[in-house]
């Protein structure tokens, strides 16, 4: 329990009494400042992606190099999760906390002052390792600042921060084509650090510590060293190849190593028992093993389907990235409108009755956008955005409460990076699952035969559908040839989308199945 805590706070709606002023304080302070952060760490995941060209041009970076600048925060970020959560319980959650905002902050500098793309490449790792530690935590700090706390008081708070992140995340595009376009790119991360000064005064002044008394600096060293590396090889393989094609030994070999890696360290975590960095009796608890897995099949829904979405707005319809972000704000909007939603209707019905309706009207929206033709305009997928946003507004708070509410206090940390690492990994799953179905349909439909062109053309035009660049892909042709090819590429894209769409909305519904098994009103913090 953490020090803001230790006295008796019961609920004064059920007889007893109210929070005093020095608890209430603390809990606003630490749902706003971990809030703040969780919203500042996720913009960074995707406010670069749209500033790439100009990155490019301004720093002479190759394409592996541009790639690299992205994936290097994700990959780090993805493989620190669990083990920054676990760490956190051990060493002090808030002392974490605060060491990973200050590397953020610090990394954020050297990113705007790069002179180069090997020290942009550098900088983004630590910024994600950074943003690792901070996401790491954020959820246990909130749960024991809300320790003895209604229910519905720790779900609201984490609702707020799961809003923020959520809104950040969709609002990366939006925010980096304005910056880019309007200042410079540096100012992508130049303005983290105001934000990242301001959070550490505030977390070092009114966010209190907690740390589990039992394990309190025992650390599983050996089970840390192979979280992060088994994370690190998943995620490099399954993002690698969707980007690069599975037949390169980089990728066949680091989906190997993790393969091997993750089952090193589940048999080592299962030895340890509750010395463990990660205790698998906490997967025994049903709904905490729903909760995991509807986070990962959350983020396939949503940023594993986003790189092909963002394709098809910006390479076939040419929208600007600015135009683009304005698109996706519709399913901001709604996530924002039906989280309230979602809390209320927790009061009335089961959570898991909730969470199974947030991925009813996720799939709804992707069965609804399973039509979608080379004649359509982004309005085509404005449905699809509303109830995508709807759902995730229903699940999502709900889903992340449930992570750290169904386990021991002392073991908060260790379930929110838990929770968290499935974040990253249901999005590489998600691209890889969806670029494998992209590249499937490009190659059955433009065969040589159908373009008309020569064979030694096709690959390439393949590579080129594949990575939305239509306009350089018909630059080779003239005339009537020219008017084909496209017409072609834009039908195979639209019908691997509709297809995309299919396969995710069936999973939305084995999901809502899911949570109606795996959530149980029964499993109480154990």
């Amino acid at each position: 329990m953490t020090d803001a805590t230790s006295e008796a706070v019961v609920d004064k709606e059920n007889g007893g009494e109210a929070a005093p002023p020095d608890v209430r304080s603390a809990r606003t302070w630490t749902t706003a400042v971990t809030s703040l952060a969780a919203a500042m760490m996720t913009l960074d995941i995707t406010v670069v992606n749209v500033a790439m060209p100009r990155i490019g041009a301004d720093l002479d970076a190759s394409l592996d190099s541009l790639q690299w600048i992205v994936n290097a925060y994700t990959l780090s970020f993805a493989a620190l999760l669990l083990t920054a959560g676990s760490v956190s319980d051990r060493i002090g959650r808030k002392r974490i906390f605060l060491a990973g905002t200050a590397v953020f902050t610090v990394a954020s500098a050297a990113c705007a002052l790069a002179p180069g793309a090997g020290v942009l490449i550098a900088a983004r790792a630590v910024q994600g390792a950074g943003g690792a530690m901070v996401l790491g935590t954020s959820l246990a700090l909130i749960a024991g600042a809300y320790e003895g706390a209604p229910t519905r008081a720790r779900t609201g708070a984490i609702g707020l921060y799961t809003a923020g992140a959520a809104v950040s995340a969709a609002l990366g595009p939006l925010v980096g084509g304005a910056i880019t376009e309007w200042l410079s790119w540096p100012w992508l991360f130049a303005v983290n650090v105001p934000v990242g000064v301001l959070i550490l005064v505030g977390a070092v002044r009114k966010v209190p510590e907690s740390v589990d008394p039992v394990a309190s600096g025992r650390v599983d060293k050996a089970g840390a060293v192979l979280a992060v590396l088994a994370l690190f090889a998943l995620n490099y393989g399954l993002l690698t190849g969707a980007e690069h094609g599975w037949s390169r030994l980089d990728v066949t070999g680091t989906l190997a190593a993790g393969a091997v890696l993750t089952t090193a360290f589940a048999l080592l975590q299962w030895r340890l028992g509750e010395r463990a960095m990660l205790d698998p009796r906490l997967f025994a608890i049903p709904t905490f093993s729903g909760a995991v897995l509807l986070s990962f099949a959350a983020r396939i829904f949503s940023f594993g389907l986003l790189p092909f979405l963002t394709l098809w707005l910006g390479g076939m319809l040419g929208l600007s990235p600015f135009r683009i972000g304005l698109v996706l704000l519709a399913q901001s909007v709604a996530l924002l409108l039906a989280a309230p939603v979602g809390m209320m209707l927790a009061k009335k019905l089961r959570v898991s009755v909730v969470l199974a309706l947030g991925m009813v009207l996720v799939a709804a929206g992707m069965f609804s956008a399973t039509g979608i033709g080379p004649a359509d305009d982004w309005t085509a997928v404005l449905p699809m955005l509303l109830l995508l946003g709807a759902g995730a507004g229903l699940t999502l708070p709900h889903l992340l409460d449930l992570a750290v509410g169904v386990v021991p206090a002392a073991r908060a940390g260790t379930a929110s990076g838990a929770a968290n690492s499935f974040f990253p990994l249901g999005t590489a799953v998600g691209v890889a699952l969806f670029g494998v179905v992209l590249s499937s349909h490009v190659d059955s439909a433009l065969t040589p035969a159908v373009l008309g062109i020569p064979a030694a053309d096709v690959g390439h035009v393949h590579e080129l559908v594949t990575a939305g660049q239509f306009d350089a892909m018909a630059a080779p042709y003239e005339g009537a040839t020219r008017d084909h090819v496209l017409a072609l590429a834009h039908t195979a894209y639209t019908d691997a989308l509709s297809s995309i769409f299919l396969i995710a909305g069936t999973a939305a519904l084995v999901a809502a199945a899911a949570s109606l098994v795996l959530v149980r009103r029964q499993d109480g913090r154990a």
